[in-house]
């Protein structure tokens, strides 16, 4: 009995000792930093972090403003100072910020529009009829330069485990971070709901990033209220308070604000400075890093080694200060002290796999998801990277129907405790359907055609699946019209009718030397089946009726215009067609194939004793784009052909026809030959191979030397032979910019082709 007496007297008081050292432990003063925005410069923030690890002092509350919000919100994620620095230094944040898309991932329709045409605007009919001015058209185009897509999936994927709506006091770090709400111009304290919405908010830049919707909130950088929030910090808890802040303390001059960037650091500076100098004097320690050199958008990986340095070395010029405070810490807590994370550390997407258990859609409907899925290559049940789900969204991006898609990783339901990881997770896929309607405008002058202005309506091209209508117009000394009604069934197919219309003059040199005036208008009617969105194929099967009417007056009075050429013929043509493109750019490519095989039989019940009206070509060609390490040297072999077999005499429209660079310019058979701007007639069959030699001098300036050789071969009847009957070469040379309004280029060129020809082409804007 006495033992047991004595038990209980040994465990109460060992008891009593824990609870005294419980409330010492919980009553020591509490430690804050707070991290102010400046884009890139706040790199340097990560060396500050460094040092204070070294020195071994707690970080209690973490509070942050635009690139600060990012860079505290990982810290007090669970994430290192070295972890950070490798993940802000490997991440292509031009990339990220440009937002752009792999041209491997876009449908044909969206391939063609974004080489087509400089200028694309979404909208919606009520925009344009509703007496509502809050939908007018001009409140549909877009509110900044970069969207929410691929910055929202990036901080995602940095923040796996703390996407969900949750306190930001249950991170492994209590956070904060500060944003403006543009509506009412206050500032907005962020201390609960999604850890990566929050950061993204805080460092929307006005007219850079779009804002951010939360609520009846709309939250931009917070840098416009406040950009070092210490005060935050203070009501947060924190006693003791750290401050780095990323700005310059020399005199500004006019000198000094050349760009963008910089407008928009200074404006940020100047509206908060009364706020700036009442929270400076709320540290106990304010750091502020040389850096002088570095812009808001100086991400690169060099950039970010320096700029953590500096910081670093700048932080262990307050070392006195720095053991001061861990000695007064430690000496109220009665016992030393280290860095304690409150739970486990967010999961690194960008740094490891995840096993995928589901994969949901929102504002998707089930059929329409199920062919998303398919289509990314994703299963449930298998592991990820973030470059594989990243994949399978630029595929649903490609598809042209959606304005942002983002997703996130939930941790299985079956995890309830925080400082446990999940080993599976649930992705959800947030997609906000695009407006369905577009209008486009292209823009081009070259030598041959002179001006050129597109005009281009899709009307529910932007849908999903369903009936869709397109309308595209040039205008200039050669116009064409196309309108097109598509029915698209995912699942399935795209049913198409088309309409077509050519009026076409130019001179053309024929076979035996002489240039003609030629003037031709054409009608089509289509109808074909074609894939929905096959990656990187193209296939189409269908009919085409074609009504082709010359004018005879512009032949200078040949005399054989109506025995030979057939001044209207109407043709019926059942076609196929195939194509292969996986080019990295439409103009500029330096890697990737493209490939093209179709077959036409043309017949005309109409025709005379000159023709049997029976006709079958076969055209292909073929580029390949090659480019050593990488480097600026590209080579580019080609092959272009079509052979026709006829059953007697051809219809001109029927013709193999080479000249200029850009195939079908003047007739859908025309072959791009080097050497030649004017179009050259071929009687015979044809196989041209090309290959350029490209070299990427500087910037966006290119220099290309070109050959190709045209070789003839004789009529193919039905049943009959064919043999080789000439070769004639050409070559150029070509200077190209790669402008924002579409490439520039000018060649100089000579053919042997009929006779010896030398020429220079110029040209500007995209093909059309």
């Amino acid at each position: 009995m006495k033992r047991l007496c004595l038990l209980i007297a040994i465990l109460s008081a060992f008891g009593t000792l824990q609870a005294q050292n419980n409330a010492k432990h919980t009553s020591r003063p509490k430690v804050g930093l707070v991290l102010g925005g400046g884009g890139a410069k706040g790199a340097s923030h990560i060396g500050v972090l460094k040092y204070i690890e070294e020195m071994g002092i707690p970080v209690d509350y973490v509070a942050g403003t635009s690139m600060g919000s990012i860079l505290g919100g990982l810290y007090a994620m669970g994430y290192s100072p070295d972890e950070m620095q490798r993940l802000i230094a490997g991440i292509n944040w031009g990339e990220y910020i440009g937002n752009q898309l792999d041209r491997s991932t876009m449908s044909t329709e969206s391939r063609k529009r974004n080489s087509t045409t400089l200028v694309n605007v979404p909208f919606s009919l009520s925009s344009l009829i509703d007496n509502d001015p809050n939908s007018k058209f001009i409140n549909s185009l877009p509110s900044a330069y970069v969207n929410n897509n691929s910055l929202v999936n990036l901080f995602n994927d940095l923040c796996v485990g703390y996407q969900e709506e949750m306190d930001f006091n249950d991170m492994p770090i209590p956070f904060a971070c500060v944003a403006t709400n543009i509506i009412t111009g206050e500032e907005v304290v962020l201390r609960n709901g999604s850890v990566p919405t929050a950061m993204r908010a805080s460092m929307a830049i006005p007219g850079v990033f779009s804002p951010v919707a939360i609520g009846d909130m709309l939250l931009v950088d917070g840098g416009l209220v406040n950009n070092f929030p210490a005060d935050v910090l203070r009501k947060m808890g924190a006693d003791i308070i750290i401050g780095v802040e990323v700005t310059s303390e020399k005199k500004i001059t006019r000198d000094d604000i050349q760009s963008l960037p910089q407008l928009l650091g200074r404006l940020v500076t100047n509206s908060t400075s009364g706020k700036r100098e009442e929270n400076r004097m709320l540290c106990d320690v304010r750091i502020v890093p040389d850096i002088q050199g570095f812009g808001m958008l100086s991400f690169t990986p060099a950039a970010i080694d320096t700029l953590v340095g500096r910081g670093y070395k700048k932080a262990q010029q307050y070392h006195d200060q720095f053991v001061a405070i861990k000695q007064y810490i430690e000496k109220e807590a009665g016992h030393p002290v280290k860095k304690e994370l409150l739970a486990h550390k967010a999961y690194n997407l960008l740094e490891n796999d995840v096993l995928i258990r589901s994969i949901k859609f929102s504002n998707v409907s089930e059929s329409d998801s199920r062919w998303l899925v398919r289509k990314s290559g994703l299963e449930v049940g298998k592991r990820y990277t973030k470059d594989d789900i990243e994949h399978a969204v630029s595929i649903f991006r490609g598809t042209g129907c959606y304005d942002e898609i983002t997703y996130n990783i939930k941790e299985s339901d079956s995890i309830h405790d925080k400082n446990e990881l999940s080993d599976s997770y649930d992705l959800n896929i947030r997609v906000t359907p695009a407006k369905p309607h577009v209008v486009g405008l292209g823009l081009r002058y070259d030598t041959e055609d002179g001006a050129a202005l597109l005009l281009n309506f899709g009307l529910n091209e932007k849908k999903f699946g369903g009936s869709k209508l397109n309308l595209g117009v040039k205008l200039s000394y050669n116009p064409k019209i196309n309108l097109t009604y598509t029915y698209s069934q995912p699942s399935l197919a795209n049913f198409n009718f088309a309409y077509d219309y050519r009026n076409e003059h130019f001179r053309i040199l024929n076979t035996d030397g002489k240039s003609i005036n030629f003037h031709y208008r054409q009608q089509k009617l289509s109808g074909y089946v074609s894939q929905f969105h096959l990656l990187n194929f193209s296939t189409a099967v269908g009919v085409s009726y074609i009504s082709t009417t010359y004018d005879p007056t512009g032949i200078d009075g040949e005399s054989y215009w109506d025995s030979v050429i057939f001044a209207q013929n109407r043709l019926l043509s059942p076609f196929v067609n195939f194509e292969y493109d996986n080019l990295d750019d439409a103009y500029f490519a330096k890697h990737g194939i493209a490939a093209h095989l179709s077959s036409h039989f043309y017949y005309d019940s109409h025709h005379d004793e000159y023709s049997t009206g029976r006709y079958l070509d076969i055209c292909y060609d073929f580029q390949s784009y090659i480019t050593p390490n990488n480097g600026r040297f590209t080579i580019i072999p080609q092959v272009y052909g079509r052979y026709i077999y006829e059953g007697g005499g051809s219809y001109f429209n029927l013709y193999n026809i080479c000249g200029g660079d850009t195939p079908g310019v003047h007739f859908d058979s025309q072959m791009p030959f080097i050497g030649r701007t004017s179009v050259v007639s071929l009687d015979y069959n044809t196989s041209i191979l090309r290959c350029d030699l490209r070299y990427n001098f500087y910037g966006k300036h290119y220099l290309t030397a070109m050959y190709n050789l045209v070789s003839f071969w004789d009529d193919l009847k039905f049943g009959g032979n064919f043999w080789l009957k000439s070769i004639c070469h050409g070559t150029g040379l070509r200077y190209s910019y790669n402008s924002l309004l579409g490439p520039i280029s000018l060649t100089a060129q000579w053919s042997n082709l009929y006779y010896s020809h030398f020429g220079v082409y110029f040209s500007f804007g995209y093909t059309f």
